[in-house]
């Protein structure tokens, strides 16, 4: 009976409430505030379905019994207890909070790779060092297409940071995968660091409702080994555009890449 009763704990102390298992370094510090909130949340939430029952049970009104109860205006410590702990929670939850937040936000100084990614209406442009760059829509007419789809191309087991750009209204990177989102707001200059551990190819999509076609904002993100992205790379010509949908590499302008002009024929399909 201890046996199995020490199991269940085991058990209930490692489940993730229902979040799914990421593949990031970062994932585990979203898991673990998911976590110590439910672990606060389903205590606290039985208790008070506990003290309602009861107090239907206890107090109910029985035949034949007219009496009214006590009438008092205070009750210091009641009063005091159930304003001490939900406080005493809160800032617990804060302080794992504040803690993951710094952990997810935390850039690095020299990342291994670094990539801009602009959103617009509606597809996206990923943005090499070498001026490389990977854009494309989605199949307006086929939502269930995913082979015109933009890819996004990273190693594993490095760090890689991207700066999110918006070149029109406000859009979000998601990677359901990744257990993480960024939102892309004109003006504003949002970096991030993520680190992939599986290799594999992830789809990802816009994660805010920007506009007529907004469900059509997909992309995917191919994680390689580091060879495999290194060989990857050293293959993509300076300022060259590979378009999703269309093959081959097409020869790019930087001046035209710099001043945001590489969007001819991006309109609705």
């Amino acid at each position: 009976m201890c046996s199995l009763a020490m199991h269940q704990l085991t058990g209930l102390l490692a489940t993730n409430f229902g979040s799914p298992s990421g593949v990031t370094t970062q994932d585990h510090y979203v898991r673990e505030l998911w976590r110590l909130s439910g672990f606060f949340a389903f205590p606290i939430g039985l208790l008070v379905l506990g003290l309602i029952a009861y107090a239907i049970i206890r107090y109910r009104r029985r035949p034949g019994n007219d009496r009214k109860p006590a009438q008092f205006q205070y009750h210091i410590p009641l009063e005091a207890t159930y304003t001490i702990i939900p406080l005493v929670v809160v800032a617990i939850i804060f302080g794992f909070m504040y803690s993951a937040e710094n952990h997810v936000n935390k850039v690095a100084a020299k990342p291994a790779v670094a990539i801009t990614v602009d959103g617009f209406q509606w597809g996206w442009r990923f943005v090499y060092p070498n001026g490389h760059v990977q854009i494309g829509t989605a199949d307006y007419n086929n939502i269930n297409n995913n082979n015109d789809l933009p890819v996004l191309v990273m190693p594993s087991n490095e760090t890689v940071q991207l700066q999110v750009v918006s070149l029109d209204v406000v859009h979000t990177f998601y990677v359901k995968e990744f257990l993480f989102n960024r939102d892309l707001i004109p003006g504003i200059n949002n970096v991030f660091d993520i680190n992939v551990t599986k290799p594999g190819l992830y789809p990802g999509q816009c994660n805010n409702i920007c506009g007529e076609y907004h469900a059509y904002m997909r992309f995917l993100v191919d994680v390689m080994s580091p060879a495999q992205y290194s060989a990857w790379y050293a293959n993509q010509p300076a300022c060259s555009i590979t378009t999703a949908g269309v093959s081959g590499i097409q020869k790019g302008s930087c001046s035209a890449l710099n001043a945001g002009s590489n969007f001819s024929g991006y309109t609705q399909g």
